[in-house]
């Protein structure tokens, strides 16, 4: 039994769907084929890769980490063998939250006038290093410093602070809300990719911690629930509404930087054409 670039396909359209039904069809193969194609896999890696359910299925902890290798190698093996050896591939932006907040669509706007030819692919990945360390992405946008020997990075702006409350928080009637004001509160936090951790209130009293998740889709859930609050930069308000949360200005929150980062032998030809328009963009959008 050969595994091959249609395994690998196969399995990344399973987790796209979360569903082996759903990818059979969107594969145009029978649901066995399928099935009998990711047992192939998961055989020839010794690993399970998916969880499967009634709901579906979701990559285990080791299929997360598959499926961003998975995702490198399609992504090379396309551009291999792309008819048109002329034609530059996507430039992969990648993010874990929000994007570059109010800054992102004029920046992707701009970008299209300017390069046509080359297509900017943004993707959110729940990963602190927006998919820059696991090959899924060219450039990061990142709000967390990094360090290393192979690391080039960009200090596009700094970002204030909001607080996410349901909307029926009390805090909602505040005026001014500060970091002592949460201090009563029970805290949600990201500890995979988010930029909150309780070393935010250096002084005095400190919330408990309610909740840890692991990606914004938990994290807004959870607020929305009432079962605690969380702290999260402004671009978060813009990027993701939510009809059942309040964000709040924090006042005397310490700013969040904004980060491209990118691997220091990245050859991409649009890369560093990208990371100049961005600054350009946002430093226009400051004045």
């Amino acid at each position: 039994m050969a595994v091959g670039i249609q395994h690998l396909r196969t399995f990344l359209m399973a987790v796209e769907e979360g569903s082996i039904s759903k990818a059979a069809a969107r594969l145009h193969m029978p649901q066995s084929a399928v099935s009998r194609r990711l047992a192939e896999l998961e055989r020839q890696v010794k690993h399970p890769l998916l969880e499967r359910s009634a709901e579906g299925v979701q990559p285990t902890v080791a299929g997360k980490t598959f499926c961003a290798k998975a995702d490198a190698a399609v992504t090379a093996f396309d551009d291999a063998m792309r008819s048109d050896l002329q034609r530059v591939r996507a430039l992969r932006v990648g993010h874990a939250w929000s994007a570059v907040g109010v800054h992102t669509s004029e920046i992707l706007r701009r970008w299209q006038e300017t390069h046509p030819d080359v297509e900017v692919r943004l993707r959110r990945v729940d990963d602190p290093a927006g998919g820059l360390t696991s090959g899924l992405s060219d450039v990061a946008i990142m709000r967390t410093h990094v360090r290393g020997r192979n690391l080039n990075e960009e200090l596009l702006v700094m970002e204030p602070r909001v607080v996410a409350v349901a909307t029926d928080n009390p805090l909602t009637a505040v005026s001014e809300v500060r970091l002592a004001d949460l201090a009563d509160h029970a805290l949600v936090i990201n500890s995979f990719s988010g930029t909150t951790s309780l070393r935010l209130w250096q002084d005095g009293r400190r919330p408990v911690v309610a909740v840890e998740v692991d990606t914004l889709d938990d994290w807004q859930t959870y607020i929305a629930a009432g079962v605690g609050i969380g702290v999260t930069p402004a671009s978060t308000a813009w990027m993701h509404p939510h009809s059942e949360i309040t964000y709040l200005p924090l006042r005397d929150a310490p700013p969040v930087p904004v980060y491209l980062v990118w691997a220091s032998n990245n050859r991409h030809p649009a890369l560093r054409s990208f990371v100049r328009l961005a600054r350009n963009v946002v430093a226009e959008d400051a004045r």
